[in-house]
């Protein structure tokens, strides 16, 4: 797994981004001990780290008011980020950084940009990037049901044309199912009204015997038929 291969204190990265707003590297390299509420399960980005002097990171707002933004911390991750926390972080300081480096103040992108690069090539998966968690954070978010519009909050866009453009995927296992889904319904419907005797019929028990499979010929003739109903 990706965020088995990250150090410990920076494993927590690899789940904020996929599984909690799909963080960009710098808002993550930002977070601060004050910006996450496991009381009321929100985290609040309010920052972003930018390449500063020297490449240490400098802490600055985030780049655009959409950046801005509270997300729901889900309850999977609670315990996570709680045990985190406690292990790495000064508690009583709301301004210490959530992700504490070893040697500098602020975490740096291009430091947690190599440590992925070194995590993705242990895990075999030199072809990811650390901006596709943030991807892949909007594409299982389409799938589980979420609209264009909670993936934009989601993610601090503020252009509709931006999150279709770069995280919008077609998933073909996705797609599938849901061809599927529509053929099954579609074929109970019109085997409810009746249609069990004749050449229909027969194509309904072969549509039972394949179980959730759909032969695209039963949908023509169920269409045929259909059609040559009266009124």
């Amino acid at each position: 797994m990706l965020a088995e291969n990250m150090p410990d204190y920076t494993r927590l990265t690899v789940f904020l981004s996929t599984l909690a707003g799909g963080l960009r590297c710098g808002e993550l390299c930002g977070l601060q001990v004050g910006d996450i509420d496991l009381d009321n399960k929100i985290l609040r980005v309010r920052r972003s780290v930018n390449r500063g002097h020297l490449d240490r990171g400098e802490a600055r707002f985030a780049k655009t008011k959409r950046s801005v933004r509270d997300l729901p911390i889900p309850d999977a991750l609670v315990d996570m980020i709680r045990e985190h926390l406690h292990t790495f972080c000064d508690l009583d300081d709301p301004t210490s950084p959530v992700f504490v480096p070893r040697r500098v103040k602020v975490m740096s992108q291009t430091t947690l940009e190599a440590q992925f690069a070194r995590a993705r090539k242990k895990a075999g998966r030199s072809d990811l990037m650390l901006h596709d968690l943030r991807a892949s954070h909007a594409t299982l978010l389409m799938l589980k049901g979420g609209t264009l519009r909670e993936v934009m909050n989601q993610l601090g866009h503020a252009s509709e044309k931006v999150a279709i453009k770069h995280y919008q995927r077609v998933v073909a296992e996705h797609q599938r199912q849901i061809v599927n889904l529509l053929a099954d319904e579609f074929l109970q419907e019109a085997y409810a009204e009746g249609n069990a005797d004749g050449q229909f019929g027969r194509h309904r028990q072969r549509h039972r015997a394949k179980g959730a499979r759909t032969d695209p010929d039963d949908r023509g003739l169920q269409a045929s038929h259909r059609r040559a109903q009266p009124g």
